[in-house]
């Protein structure tokens, strides 16, 4: 019994801090690209975004942190009239800074 409890008690806190990051609908218009790439876009600001890199002391996929850090920058972009994220920091600690651009005219 002892098991089970101790079993339950560990499922919950991990899907407590899982982080289910979706994208708006407003995010959708934007899209993520490189500084190269952006060149000729009005860069209109920065956001920083983060989510949790470790779960109940656990590592998080690398892969699943920058996807959902990707989703969290575009979601924020049009809050400033941006229509493009760049990434102009290295991840760290499930936590990175983006600027914001706007490169499509409306």
């Amino acid at each position: 019994m002892r098991s089970f409890v101790l079993s339950v008690v560990l499922t919950s806190s991990l899907l407590a801090g899982c982080s289910f990051v979706s994208l708006t609908d407003q995010g959708e218009k934007v899209i993520v690209l490189l500084r190269s790439e952006a060149v000729n876009c009005e860069r209109l600001g920065s956001t920083v975004v983060s989510v949790k890199d470790s779960v109940v002391g656990i590592d998080r996929s690398i892969d699943k942190i920058d996807a959902e850090l990707a989703i969290l920058a575009r979601n924020s972009a049009p809050d400033i009239g941006g229509d493009v994220v760049v990434r102009e920091e290295r991840m760290a600690d499930g936590k990175q800074r983006f600027g914001v651009y706007r490169c499509r005219p409306y």
